[in-house]
């Protein structure tokens, strides 16, 4: 079996030894000579041997054999005696063509070797550069459509890592990066951190009032929208007349107002049947009919209500909580504060279709003036430079229980709108949307806050209700076991007396008697 082995790998080398006699390979049409390239590492121009894959795969077969043999010096003294090579020059031989075997593959040599080809890694890699090949020769050829594709994929890159960040921003202000922007704009919803960052920035702070000649606040001071017409005291959204005087300052007024329904907050009959009973207990040296008595539990309960609600909006204005409820897509209007409670709030409006190709518009705002009463609160902002109008924004809420004979009670949301004479202006379709939006989520919020208040206070209610009884349980049982233990110590007394006429000695609680003559126990 060795013998027949070692004949093949003869006749192998033998093979290959011929090919490599021929350093000059003659076609006829064609003559092709190989220049060797020196050797790295012994200098010899003897180079990489001129010969087929196939051959070198052969080669390095018979290099696993011997290096395989239980004596690899020995076999490779032997094959090189058997075809009259030096055992030297055909261990370099080997040794070239496994160098250039690996460097043909790339690894080190084998099934090694080709794993690391094949890797993942290496493939993206030729992937990559192969894309990368394509690109360039393809941008030679056609570089009108290269460039297009290039712009495409970098606007697909801008949007894919903008959209998360700041709903791409297209522009930072009036002029900015479009010559023709009316103001900050982005064409997707901007996040609400992004918003909040922005209004805490130093950017916004620098940014001054964008009304010329006039103070924040003036157009307020100037309009009147508690107007004696009978208009402005409905509900909804109108535009009211100016006055010449105003006219010479206000190019635009629209007021949104919205009236709380507390009668939602009032209690139910049979709850006004319990605070009936209460009442009564309550009033008992009153001389008192239960109607009567009814008509001021009603009575009671409204002004509850009323100051319930009246209270929850001037929380949901201090905390500036004015686009809570939007009406779906709640992304149309967005309102984002910094501070509350002075003169040095910010804050940051966002209304779809006010930007720039009727996307989103942001407004920087800045507050002018908070007033808070027993009947009334209000805040009033005005607006800063980079946004897209000019006036003022004002925000309140007002308590009317000493109205007429013939209205009832109510609480309204208002409103206002002011655009500065010769500034600019909103589409009036636009803004009369903005207004009643921002009506309806605060008196949605409004009644929500008042809710849960009113249900903390049941909850309270109920649990002092509970404690109460619990405590009394306690005196009761108390005071049960304790009269049942005085009636059971006067029959044993009874029974003692009864029992013990003749005797001399003294009744005693416990029933412990002492023994005679010894210790008195229990005296």
């Amino acid at each position: 079996m060795m013998r027949l082995r070692i004949k093949r790998i003869i006749l192998i080398l033998s093979i290959c030894l011929s090919f490599l006699s021929n350093h000059d390979t003659h076609v006829h049409a064609l003559e092709a000579t190989f220049t060797a390239a020196p050797d790295k590492d012994t200098g010899s121009t003897d180079g990489p041997l001129p010969q087929s894959q196939k051959h070198r795969n052969q080669l390095m077969e018979l290099d696993q054999q011997i290096a395989q043999s239980p004596n690899p010096t020995e076999t490779l003294q032997q094959v090189a005696d058997a075809n009259g090579i030096d055992p030297t020059e055909l261990g370099d031989m080997l040794m070239r063509n496994r160098r250039d075997m690996q460097m043909a593959e790339g690894g080190a040599g084998g099934a090694g070797g080709m794993g690391m080809v094949n890797s993942l890694p290496r493939k993206m890699i030729r992937l990559f550069t192969g894309l990368c090949i394509m690109a360039m020769k393809s941008s030679t050829a056609h570089p009108r459509s290269a460039t297009l594709m290039s712009l495409a994929f970098l606007s697909v890159a801008y949007v894919i890592y903008s959209a998360p960040r700041n709903g791409i921003l297209i522009s930072g202000g009036r002029g900015g990066v479009l010559t023709s922007s009316s103001g900050m704009t982005t064409i997707l919803s901007p996040p609400t951190q992004f918003l909040s960052d922005f209004t805490m920035g130093d950017k916004f702070d620098r940014k001054r009032e964008s009304m010329v000649g006039l103070k924040g606040g003036a157009l307020s001071k100037l309009f009147d929208d508690n107007d004696d017409d009978d208009d402005n005291e409905e509900e909804g959204v109108h535009v009211p007349s100016l006055s010449k005087k105003e006219k010479k300052k206000i190019s635009l007024a629209l007021v949104a107002r919205k009236t709380v329904p507390f009668e939602v907050l009032l209690p139910s009959e049979e709850e006004l049947e319990l605070l009936h009973e209460k009442e009564k207990e309550s009033r008992e040296q009153e001389l008192l009919d239960d109607e009567e008595l009814m008509r001021l539990v009603e009575e009671k309960a409204w002004q509850d209500s009323i100051e319930l609600v009246f209270n929850s909006a001037v929380s949901i204005i201090a905390a500036r909580r004015f686009t809570e409820f939007i009406a779906s897509p709640s992304h149309r209007v967005k309102f984002v504060a910094r501070g509350s409670g002075n003169k040095k709030d910010k804050a940051s409006l966002v209304v779809k279709s006010m930007g720039d190709w009727m996307r989103y518009g942001i407004q920087p705002l800045k507050v002018a003036a908070e007033e808070t009463s027993t009947d009334f609160s209000s805040v009033i902002y005005y607006t800063l430079q980079g946004g897209h109008f000019d006036g003022e924004l004002k925000i309140s809420v007002e308590k009317d229980v000493d109205g007429d004979s013939d209205s009832d009670p109510s609480i309204t949301v208002i409103v206002t709108l002011l655009i500065a004479k010769g500034g600019r202006k909103l589409n009036t379709k636009l803004a009369s949307k903005m207004v009643t939006m921002l009506a309806d989520s605060i008196t949605t919020s409004t009644l929500t806050a008042a809710r849960q208040t009113l249900s903390r206070k049941m909850q309270s209610t109920i649990y002092r209700g509970k404690a109460r009884s619990r405590a009394t349980e306690k005196r009761h049982f108390a005071f049960d076991n304790m009269q049942k233990m005085e009636e059971m110590a006067e029959d044993r007394r009874r029974k003692w007396q009864r029992n013990n006429k003749g005797s001399g000695g003294s009744y005693r609680p416990t029933g412990i008697r002492p023994p005679g003559g010894g210790p008195r126990f229990g005296c």
